[in-house]
């Protein structure tokens, strides 16, 4: 996978496999390394959203814990 791929960059690529994928007019030969490239991609989306959520997470956790000390 291309390093520093932004999160927006792998859903759009996501997304073009997606329609290849689904396009009832392709040829079946070419479908796998499109399924295993999307897989990748999803994963990588995965990754990005849980890193998002936990730094989120930690903000909150960091302003709740201010708010008791006043």
């Amino acid at each position: 996978m291309k390093e520093k791929m932004s999160y927006e960059e792998a859903f759009a690529e996501l997304e073009r496999l997606v329609v290849g994928i689904e396009d009832p007019e392709r040829d079946l030969s070419g479908i796998e390394n499109d399924v295993k490239r999307a897989m990748e991609l999803i994963e990588y989306c995965r990754s990005a959203i849980r890193g998002e959520q936990e730094k989120i997470e930690r903000i909150i956790n960091e302003r709740n814990g201010s708010d008791e000390n006043i």
